[in-house]
Protein backbone atom coordinates (compact mmCIF):
# COMPACT_ATOMS: atom_id res chain seq x y z
CA UNK A 1 0.00 0.00 0.00
CA UNK A 2 0.73 3.30 -0.94
CA UNK A 3 0.77 6.20 1.88
CA UNK A 4 -0.23 9.53 -0.23
CA UNK A 5 1.08 12.90 0.91
CA UNK A 6 -0.01 16.72 -0.49
CA UNK A 7 1.86 19.43 0.45
CA UNK A 8 1.23 22.94 -1.54
CA UNK A 9 1.87 25.63 1.16
CA UNK A 10 5.23 27.38 -0.31
CA UNK A 11 5.05 30.97 1.31
CA UNK A 12 5.90 32.41 -2.35
CA UNK A 13 9.44 30.33 -3.58
CA UNK A 14 8.21 26.84 -5.19
CA UNK A 15 12.00 26.59 -6.77
CA UNK A 16 13.18 26.95 -2.95
CA UNK A 17 10.83 24.52 -1.39
CA UNK A 18 11.22 22.08 -4.11
CA UNK A 19 15.13 22.12 -3.20
CA UNK A 20 14.50 21.69 0.09
CA UNK A 21 12.06 18.61 -0.17
CA UNK A 22 14.87 17.07 -2.39
CA UNK A 23 17.43 17.78 -0.20
CA UNK A 24 15.82 16.40 2.65
CA UNK A 25 14.81 13.29 0.34
CA UNK A 26 18.43 12.65 -0.63
CA UNK A 27 19.90 13.53 3.00
CA UNK A 28 17.54 10.65 4.16
CA UNK A 29 17.38 8.00 1.25
CA UNK A 30 13.72 8.05 1.04
CA UNK A 31 12.36 7.83 -2.42
CA UNK A 32 8.91 8.78 -3.06
CA UNK A 33 7.11 6.36 -5.43
CA UNK A 34 5.42 9.34 -7.47
CA UNK A 35 5.85 12.73 -7.32
CA UNK A 36 2.96 14.61 -9.30
CA UNK A 37 1.62 18.02 -9.42
CA UNK A 38 -2.39 17.90 -7.87
CA UNK A 39 -4.37 18.67 -10.25
CA UNK A 40 -6.64 21.27 -8.94
CA UNK A 41 -4.91 22.44 -6.13
CA UNK A 42 -3.59 25.11 -7.30
CA UNK A 43 0.44 24.91 -6.50
CA UNK A 44 0.17 21.40 -4.98
CA UNK A 45 2.32 18.28 -4.98
CA UNK A 46 1.59 14.67 -4.53
CA UNK A 47 3.86 11.99 -3.41
CA UNK A 48 3.49 8.61 -2.79
CA UNK A 49 5.49 6.69 -0.04
CA UNK A 50 6.44 3.40 0.37
CA UNK A 51 5.91 3.17 4.13
CA UNK A 52 3.60 5.14 6.58
CA UNK A 53 6.99 6.40 8.85
CA UNK A 54 8.06 7.95 5.27
CA UNK A 55 5.05 9.73 4.66
CA UNK A 56 4.55 11.14 8.27
CA UNK A 57 8.21 12.40 8.58
CA UNK A 58 7.77 14.01 5.26
CA UNK A 59 4.28 15.76 6.39
CA UNK A 60 6.28 16.46 9.46
CA UNK A 61 9.41 18.50 8.28
CA UNK A 62 7.22 20.27 4.97
CA UNK A 63 3.59 20.53 5.96
CA UNK A 64 0.90 18.91 4.51
CA UNK A 65 -1.44 16.34 4.76
CA UNK A 66 -1.24 12.65 4.46
CA UNK A 67 -4.26 11.88 2.10
CA UNK A 68 -4.18 8.30 1.49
Amino acid sequence: MLHTVEVGSFCGDLIAALSNMMTWLNSRGSQPVILQEAAGQGTAFRLRFSTEAEALAFVCAFGGRLVG
